[in-house]
């Protein structure tokens, strides 16, 4: 069950950065939280450090002057573009296939 989690909370971050970007990660988590993701601040960040090291997304440090601290904040690359493209496509396909198989609710 880990595992799926870890896939659908990539999907879903990437999703919300593709669509909310440039974003920071209190406002991802935010929009995660607000589609009954049960993800914490604890499985949000560390998945952020990795997405940034694979190169699915890019961040900069932004300081507004209505805030006290400066936020990071992501936007997705091409090379996330395409990953994003890739497991929705998977994602699409396992649940169609799943669906005939599972029963109904």
């Amino acid at each position: 069950m880990r595992e799926l989690n870890k896939g659908l909370y990539e999907i879903a971050t990437l999703s919300v950065i593709k669509k909310e970007a440039p974003t920071y990660g209190l406002e991802i988590l935010n929009s995660l939280k607000a589609s009954d993701l049960k993800i914490s601040s604890g499985s949000l960040y560390p998945l952020l450090i990795r997405l940034e090291r694979k190169s699915y997304i890019n961040s900069e440090w932004v300081h507004k002057a209505e805030q006290k601290h400066p936020r990071k904040y992501y936007s997705i690359s091409a090379q996330g573009q395409k990953r994003l493209s890739e497991m929705l496509n998977y994602y699409y396909e396992c649940n169609k296939n799943l669906e005939s198989l599972l029963p109904k609710r």
